[in-house]
């Protein structure tokens, strides 16, 4: 079987890339320079993952300069997209958007992907902010599983079914079945042994029906019998007052 696309990794923060790759930044695009030429060869499609684009647990911010200038280096070895990551869930959605805008309108031809962890409960707000910019393709995890270990309290990838779910809301098609989805999460959960991080796993789409609680016939019973007897003393008190 061949492959059908390199999906290869390096950092923008130097420091997570040591970490991470035990190399420097330079060594890492040097090898993965290698391997694009390689691929190329055998006609097979190259997307980069740079790491750490808003920011390093161990750094800060990364200056979006260096991200931009990772990208043109790699655009100008002619693959075919690159993602920006937000490895650790330090993105905030003015950052990204802000980010993603600079590097579309820099280099309109590469597909641009977006990768969101929710460590601090900004991931969808991220994928907004992205798809606001441009932005068409994304990253996700199933039941928002995953994380870093360069990280302390990173989650996973936003979660497909609330990616899914919110796109879905905005009116975006997204060709994925949000139903089947949360079905593979309730595997997913049994086979992990531990509760998702998704909240539509848990919660479901926004117009899923539920019966109204025990008890309810007689709760509309007495509401309705309530509204008519004040119907009835209103008209009492209108024909007083006419007389």
């Amino acid at each position: 079987m061949a492959v059908d696309e390199f999906n290869l990794v390096m950092s923008a923060s130097e420091t997570h890339n040591l970490v991470n790759l035990r190399m420097f930044r330079e060594q890492s695009f040097s090898q993965l320079a290698a391997v694009i030429q390689l691929a190329h060869r055998h006609g097979t499609p190259v997307n980069v993952s740079l790491s750490c684009c808003f920011g390093c647990p161990m750094e800060g911010d990364i200056d979006p300069a260096v991200v931009l200038g990772l990208v043109g280096r790699f655009a100008a070895l002619d693959v075919q997209g690159v993602t920006l990551c937000d490895t650790t869930g330090m993105a905030y959605p003015s950052q990204v958007a802000s980010l993603c805008r600079r590097v579309l309108d820099a280099h309109p031809g590469l597909e641009v992907t977006g990768h969101f962890h929710n460590t601090r409960a900004m991931g969808l707000a991220n994928v907004l902010a992205a798809v606001d910019a441009g932005v068409t393709r994304f990253d996700a995890s199933l039941g928002g599983i995953g994380g870093c270990p360069y990280a302390p309290g990173a989650s996973g990838n936003v979660a497909t079914e609330d990616v899914v779910h919110m796109l879905k809301c905005e009116g975006h098609e997204t060709g994925v079945d949000l139903d089947g989805v949360i079905v593979v999460a309730a595997e997913l959960e049994r086979l992990v042994g531990h509760a998702l991080n998704s909240q539509v796993f848990h919660s479901g789409p926004r117009l899923k029906l539920h019966s109204p609680p025990a008890g309810f016939d007689e709760i509309r019973a007495r509401a309705t019998r309530m509204a008519e007897g004040g119907a009835a003393a209103a008209r009492e008190q209108g024909d007083t007052r006419i007389g």
